[in-house]
């Protein structure tokens, strides 16, 4: 009977996570493709050529560049070519008519309750956005537009010069008029509208560049023009050279930066420090480029807990990106990565929150899926949800995976029980296996091996027991515990977030080991009591186990340690009951035995 109510929890165990699969969770994003990416040759990807008569270091600014904004920006011409951007059709606009652009370079600010934006009216870029919700590892306000833009002077929102195409070089140089207030407040239910124009009667060129900001959303629209002798053309958008202020050190800026993009059935992407990059005639630069080819309706640029993700156009968008990787003493490098979009709608450039990003899925379709939770995703998604949730009621994320701990044993305290129940059995069998062993002892001999294995399968069907019984719950705490693991690497939730005392951040591994070791000894504990099928050798084997989950799990993140310290801690409660349980079981059983013995032995009298 415990057999059957076993692979009965196993089948709608089973079952649960099937159906969960097929109704909600989306398939696993496939393998990147490859990028579009072609060294040398005159006027495509991948070449970089130098200004007549550059000796080498001459087309980048020193490498101790003060940062400052006022900083003349790279001819970024001398450093790559790209192929001209096609040409919109050919739909006829009226000639410009008269000069339009301002006398000096102005900054409007832009305060809502998500974010404080800075647009500079040279080339009608961003400047600055930091959140006002989050802040980076050095406890600063979060500023998501990299410090490293100043370095080519190419910040968000400027145009990507492509080529000879030198109008959108100009347009970058060039002071727009804007006819906005300094600053600008935005309320959570307001909308405002920033708009930057400019006109150049003698080129007959003319752009325009208008930002939608509304309070309460992370969303910017975008509504960019550029008209060049009547001819309304892409409008190339660079994003770059990174996500967030830097907070690392030189060589290691970069890392988790990726790129993503959805063709409305899946999601496909790349980490760029990962693109091989090519020499160039400069012996200090390194490139990398690459086109995204196929329909898409987004494409993401983020790091672990941010993103900046556009909504494209599958008709008109196209999508390309460089690598620059500056190359300095000592084997180290600077990389400096940007995503070029055509004709971008809007954009997204916040946190990577579940529920922030399921609010823009109407403009952008399974946006959720920048959190790369990776394998076994549906199980950190549920996890974060059943956490999220009990953090509002008890607002400690600590306490919340504590909570959710002991939840989640309840839940599956019916098949610990009858796990254990059947390593018991097991290990009251061990004589009786041994007999069996040792009654066939040439194990070389295949008929001897096949009778013995016979044997074996006839004892465990006579004592209703089931090899395989004590497997189940092991099996279980491998995907929960993976998708614990990457729920506490890429959940924004967590991220600096505290527990108590020492645990200031659960996204972090513990600063002390305090709670690894916790873990690794209470493992040795429940490993002690917990039954085992096997024999002494096999039992000693096993308590190498925690001595390698503890070194193991020493850089993993703290809140990854809290829950299976805890976990252990109700183990070992849980393993003490089944224990008495199954020992009460088992006197009693002895004692029917005896009393039929007894019976059996009167009749026969």
């Amino acid at each position: 009977m415990d057999t059957k109510r076993m692979i009965l929890a196993i089948a709608l165990s089973i079952i649960v996570i099937v159906a969960y699969q097929y109704f909600f969770v989306k398939p696993v994003p496939p393998k990147p493709i490859a990028a579009q990416q072609q060294p040398g040759g005159q006027g495509t990807p991948g070449q970089v050529q130098s200004p007549a008569g550059a000796t080498g270091n001459e087309a980048l600014p020193p490498s101790g560049a003060t940062g400052q904004s006022q900083a003349a920006p790279v001819d970024l011409e001398s450093l790559f070519t790209e192929k001209k951007a096609e040409e919109a059709a050919a739909v006829s606009e009226k000639p410009v008519e008269g000069d339009i652009r301002a006398a000096a370079e102005q900054v409007v600010t832009v305060e809502t309750p998500d974010f404080t934006a800075r647009f500079s009216n040279r080339g009608a870029a961003l400047k600055s956005l930091v959140l006002r919700r989050y802040k980076d590892d050095k406890k600063q306000p979060m500023e998501l537009v990299s410090d490293k833009a100043v370095k080519f002077g190419i910040y968000p929102f400027h145009f990507w010069f492509q080529g000879q195409d030198a109008i959108f070089k100009q347009l970058n140089e060039s002071l727009f008029a804007c006819e906005s207030a300094p600053q600008l407040q935005v309320q959570a239910n307001g909308l405002t509208t920033l708009t930057f124009r400019y006109a150049d009667k003698a080129a007959n060129l003319s752009a325009e560049k208008k930002f939608v900001i509304s309070g309460g959303t992370y969303r910017i629209g975008l509504e960019i023009s550029v008209i060049k002798d009547g001819v309304r053309r892409d409008a190339p958008v660079v994003f770059g050279p990174g996500l967030e202020r830097s907070t690392s050190a030189v060589g290691a800026t970069g890392g988790g930066l990726r790129l993503m993009w959805f063709n409305g059935d899946k999601s496909e992407g790349k980490e760029f420090t990962r693109e091989k990059t090519a020499k160039t005639a400069n012996p200090a630069i390194e490139t990398a480029n690459g086109t995204v080819s196929g329909v898409t309706y987004w494409v993401s640029y983020h790091t672990t807990y941010f993103a900046a993700v556009f909504k494209t156009d599958p008709r008109r968008s196209k999508i390309t990106y460089s690598v620059i990787r500056e190359l300095l003493p000592e084997n180290k490098s600077e990389g400096y990565y940007y995503l070029v979009v055509t004709n971008p709608a809007a954009v997204f450039l916040g946190p990577k929150d579940e529920r922030i990003l399921k609010t823009q899925d109407a403009e952008f379709p399974s946006i959720s899926e920048v959190i790369e939770y990776g394998w076994f995703g549906s199980i950190a998604r549920l996890m974060l949800r059943g956490i999220a949730a009990i953090h509002d009621v008890i607002p400690n994320y600590g306490w919340a995976i504590i909570l959710f701990t002991l939840f989640l044993k309840i839940l599956l305290f019916p098949l610990t029980y009858s796990s254990s129940k059947s390593m018991a059995k097991m290990q009251a069998l061990q004589p009786k296996m041994k007999a069996i062993r040792k009654k066939y002892k040439n194990q070389r001999d295949v008929e001897q091996r096949r009778l013995m294995n016979a044997e074996i399968m006839a004892l465990y069907k006579q004592e209703k027991v089931n090899p395989a019984g004590g497997c189940l719950p092991l099996l279980l705490q491998l995907p929960i515990l993976w998708g614990f693991f990457r729920m506490l690497s890429v959940s924004i939730n967590v991220r600096h977030e505290p527990w108590m005392l020492w645990i200031t951040d659960l996204s972090k591994k513990d600063p002390f080991y305090v709670l690894p070791i916790l873990m690794g000894l209470t493992q040795i504990v429940l490993q002690k009591m917990t039954p085992s099928g096997g024999d002494d050798t096999q039992r000693k084997i096993m308590y190498i186990m925690p001595v390698f989950m503890t070194i193991l799990f020493l850089s993993f993140p703290s809140g990854l340690n809290l829950y299976w310290f805890f976990s252990n801690v109700l183990q070992i409660g849980q393993q003490k009951l089944i224990n008495e349980r199954i020992g009460q079981q088992k006197k009693e059983e002895e004692h029917e035995q005896r009393i039929l013995k007894r019976k059996k032995g009167a009749k026969n009298i």
